[in-house]
């Protein structure tokens, strides 16, 4: 015999349950639609772009949760994620034509499956990492800091190679690399 004291008493527990799961399958589409939103423009309280001296794709949204920007304008110092719909050769391309019109001057380019740009500008340096991703779009980290200095440099803030140092013959060892068979 079925006890329905039991049955009434675990129907009533059940019931806010089933509705916090209703309430998610309706929410969670909502929320995984508008979790892409959630890199937003690059403003903050009315100011407006909090940088200006690097080019960002027109639509472009900063994800927030993986940049850091330490200051503001065109002297800030951090980094800069923009997750995009782009591919990764249309980002490399609009990079390498862009930021020379930002007044950046190209010093390394390594194009593969990642692509790395970098350039100059002034006391400042700035790396500009392209991936694709796995379905669709490219995801562009740039990184931008304060440039090193190695008293190589010209005052005015253009770059002047180091001059190159030989090693310190001391220091240098060489050691015979195991047979292949016995590297795995």
């Amino acid at each position: 015999m079925p006890d329905t004291g039991f049955a009434r008493t675990f129907g009533r527990m059940m019931r806010p349950i089933v509705r916090l799961i209703a309430t998610l399958a309706i929410l969670l589409p909502l929320l995984t639609q508008t979790g892409c939103t959630r890199s937003s423009s690059p403003t903050n309280s009315g100011d407006p772009q909090l940088v200006t001296d690097i080019p960002l794709p027109s639509g472009a949204g900063i994800d927030q949760d993986r940049s850091l920007i330490l200051s503001d304008r065109d002297r800030w110092t951090g980094r800069v994620v923009m997750v995009l719909t782009n591919s990764a050769n249309d980002m490399t391309n609009f990079y390498q034509t862009q930021m020379p019109n930002f007044g950046w001057q190209p010093v390394m380019s390594i194009t593969s499956e990642a692509s790395i740009l970098t350039y100059l500008r002034g006391d400042r340096a700035a790396t500009v990492q392209i991936e694709r991703r796995t379905v669709l779009g490219s995801v562009v980290t740039i990184t931008v800091a304060p440039r090193q200095s190695d008293g190589a440099s010209t005052g005015g803030g253009d770059y002047a190679a180091p001059v190159p140092r030989s090693a310190p013959a001391e220091r240098i060892r060489s050691e015979p690399l195991p047979a292949p068979s016995a590297r795995r």
